[in-house]
């Protein structure tokens, strides 16, 4: 592949991952500040980055390919979005298969707790895939310095 075009669509898919990571995160947050002054109680739905799963898991994917082309941190990427569509899915599917997700079970006892733990456990992945983001970011758009001539 082209080296230009390789470091363009780098850089694209690094820049889209990112606002696909941050958007939900800041939103959570943001929502969490409003709720809770117009309530005046704490208010804070950490299910949100689960609930916007079709903005983040293709995010994620986008990050990773954008580490494979840039070849830095697509370890880190790869084995997270892992890690977070494993949480996510499994979280779900247990709420499903168990009856939780219809209120069959009662919300307390382990299964449910393993459900939160999943979920929580997702939030902080992506949380953190979403720090590495900025770091590739900042490395894909770091000005390469010029070369220096040498006299001959």
């Amino acid at each position: 592949m082209n080296p230009k075009l390789k470091s363009v669509l780098a850089k694209v898919f690094a820049l889209v991952g990112m606002i696909a990571l941050w958007a939900p995160i800041l939103f959570m947050f943001l929502s969490a500040v409003v709720g809770s002054i117009i309530s005046k109680t704490f208010l804070f739905d950490y299910f949100l980055l689960a609930e916007t799963s079709l903005v983040i898991v293709p995010g994620l994917v986008l990050l990773f390919f954008a580490s494979l082309l840039a070849e830095k941190y697509s370890k880190w990427f790869g084995w997270g979005g892992a890690l977070a569509i494993v949480l996510l899915v499994g979280s779900q599917a247990l709420a499903f298969a168990t009856g939780l997700s219809t209120g069959a079970v009662p919300a307390s006892g382990p299964i449910f707790i393993t459900v939160i733990a999943a979920i929580v456990l997702f939030n902080i992945v992506v949380i953190a895939l979403a720090v590495l983001s900025i770091l590739l970011v900042k490395k894909l758009f770091r000005r390469q310095p010029e070369a220096i001539p040498t006299a001959e």
